[in-house]
């Protein structure tokens, strides 16, 4: 009985180490459980064995009760009959009450395992299902990822094989007030204004006109691509007369001459193309100097791949 109870106090602790049980804690568990349950046999069994016992104590009291019957030739004998009597009476009631107590304990013991072990199984049963949705979680956002990231390189091929076709079509302009650079995954055509308009005039030169017909060719001949096209002076105070008040006026028109020259090729959709005037707001040299002026002065053509794929995946 020392050997139950020591046995189930060191199951309990086990049990209350962790709100989590791993793989052997569980199994170290159902072992523990397992030596309860023989010591539960045995315990039958030493039942069985004083309820033999009992038999026999109670085939003694009625033989000893029919030889006081026989017997009852002296006093002293009826004294000696009656006390063995007394004493074989007692044996049986703590014979009866110590069954009686080693099964209730036990079964409350064994109980109480049981119960233990079920709320650990369903505790175990419920992180399991947790981990398994965490699981398929990851997958799902893996699997996403790799879907994302594959188009994402294909948008990096496409920006690149549109860098190439931009610089091939104005090959001969690029270094000559003209520059072509990616940046963000959009390919910019950077136009300066001597390439295009004179001082504080929105009307295209001709040989800007030129490379803005090269340009108008590539487009025409790849139509998933998208065109913002910004105008940017510098910070000197416009002082213009007519329709032109200030900077503002000034970028706006002249992406808006940009937009015109292209549409000139009619295989160009004009929902593809936007104009924007960005004034002297977005400088690419703050210097306050003659050649930062001029860099600032310019029409920049930006060129976009269709990202449908990507958005949808973004969704």
């Amino acid at each position: 009985m020392k050997y139950v109870k020591i046995s189930f106090i060191l199951l309990v602790s086990a049990l209350g180490l962790g709100s989590c049980v791993s793989s052997t804690q569980y199994n170290s568990l159902n072992s523990d459980y397992r030596l309860l349950m023989d010591d539960r046999n045995r315990i039958n069994e030493r039942m069985n064995n004083l309820a033999n016992e009992n038999a026999d104590l109670k085939r003694r009291l009625q033989e000893l009760e029919e030889t006081a019957k026989k017997y009852e030739t002296t006093e002293a004998e009826r004294i000696s009959l009656q006390k063995q009597l007394v004493e074989l009476q007692g044996l049986m009631d703590r014979s009866r009450r110590q069954n009686i107590k080693e099964t209730g304990s036990m079964s409350i013991e064994i109980q109480r395992t049981r119960e233990e072990l079920q709320k650990r199984e369903d505790d175990l049963a419920a992180k399991l299902r947790e981990l398994q949705q965490m699981q398929d979680e990851m997958e799902k956002r893996n699997k996403r990822l790799m879907e994302l990231e594959t188009v994402l390189a294909r948008k990096d091929s496409m920006v690149t094989a549109l860098r190439r076709k931009v610089s091939d079509a104005l090959l001969g302009f690029e270094g000559k007030g003209l520059s072509v650079h990616t940046k963000n995954g959009k390919v910019y055509v950077s136009m300066e204004d001597k390439l295009l308009f004179r001082s504080g005039r929105y009307d295209i030169e001709a040989r800007g006109a030129s490379a803005i017909k090269d340009l108008a060719l590539m487009l025409a001949q790849n139509p998933e691509i998208n065109v913002l096209i910004e105008g940017h002076t510098d910070d000197v105070t416009y002082r213009g007369t007519g329709d032109l008040k200030d900077n503002w006026d000034l970028s706006v028109k002249r992406a808006t001459s940009v937009v015109r020259e292209l549409l000139k090729n009619s295989q160009i959709d004009a929902r593809r193309i936007t104009a924007a005037g960005r004034g002297e707001f977005i400088p690419l040299d703050n210097a306050k100097t003659a050649d930062a002026r001029q860099k600032n002065r310019r029409i920049e053509i930006i060129l976009t791949p269709k990202l449908d794929e990507l958005f949808e995946i973004l969704e």
